[in-house]
């Protein structure tokens, strides 16, 4: 693979806030949860705030943006310690279903690793059947919990 083409994670920094919420809003604008949409200019910006237990990267592919990936830290008992959660992933449509998620999520668990972490998560929309199909084939298995949430 050539260096060009070479897909990486580069953290964002505050100066990139909006570069990251317009991308956050291109993911969110298929979703037909529109509240969440009035939290994105909050949560990228509490997502600098608190690098120790989120952190956001956007995918680059030389010097392009192609899409970003937000990182969660917790300590789970149940999983062994420090866990990680893919909290959002994103590609450009264009670049889906061309390798780049393969190289994305290589370099997810060398940070993951790197950290320590015990056990790597992600969730897909019931509707997104290629989200779903893309982490089963790279080795991700339905867990059988049910996920409740309450806002506060």
């Amino acid at each position: 693979m050539s260096f060009e083409n070479e897909v990486r994670l580069t953290r964002v920094n505050p100066s990139e806030i909006e570069a990251l919420k317009n991308y956050v809003a291109e993911l969110y604008k298929h979703d037909n949860d529109y509240e969440c949409m009035v939290n994105i200019g909050d949560g990228v910006t509490s997502l600098l705030r608190n690098e120790n237990l989120a952190t956001p990267y956007f995918i680059t592919r030389g010097i392009e943006r192609i899409g970003y990936v937000i990182l969660t830290k917790y300590h789970s008992v149940e999983k062994g310690g420090l866990t990680m959660y893919i909290d959002e992933l994103y590609v450009e449509e264009e670049l889906r279903r061309k390798g780049v998620g393969k190289q994305i999520l290589s370099r997810i668990l060398e940070i993951a690793r790197g950290a320590g972490a015990k056990h790597l998560w992600v969730q897909a929309e019931p509707y997104n059947e290629a989200a779903a199909k893309f982490f089963e084939s790279q080795g991700f298995h339905k867990n059988p919990n049910v996920n409740f949430e309450m806002p506060l």
